[in-house]
């Protein structure tokens, strides 16, 4: 069981670091957009200890990476959900597809 457990954590911490690798942040800033003290962060993170992921510090950091708890404490194997794109990345994204439309057949009655 211990092993299972080790694993379990390690594979939280794994997540946590990819998505913060993904979005080009420092642990200083996410534990900024988290709201999680730095050292706290660290802690967590470097542990690598069950006991340092209560259920606080997983909403916080599932918000601010964009995904949800349940993607986050999924097994690898269980990864067929997807990390979602924030409200602010998909108005973004969408407004990119506008201009992106809008241009296009701006161009084609030239």
């Amino acid at each position: 069981m211990f092993n299972k457990l080790k694993y379990f954590t390690m594979n939280i911490t794994k997540k946590i670091e990819q998505l913060r690798i993904e979005k080009g942040w420092s642990v200083a800033r996410l534990a900024r957009e988290s709201n999680i003290p730095t050292v706290s962060l660290r802690v967590m993170l470097n542990r690598k200890d069950v006991n340092n992921y209560s259920i606080d510090p997983l909403l916080k950091l599932a918000e601010a990476l964009g995904v949800t708890v349940s993607y986050l404490v999924q097994e690898d194997n269980e990864d067929s959900q997807k990390p979602k794109l924030t409200r602010l990345q998909r108005d973004q994204l969408d407004r990119l597809m506008k201009a992106a439309i809008d241009e296009f057949f701006d161009s084609e009655g030239e």
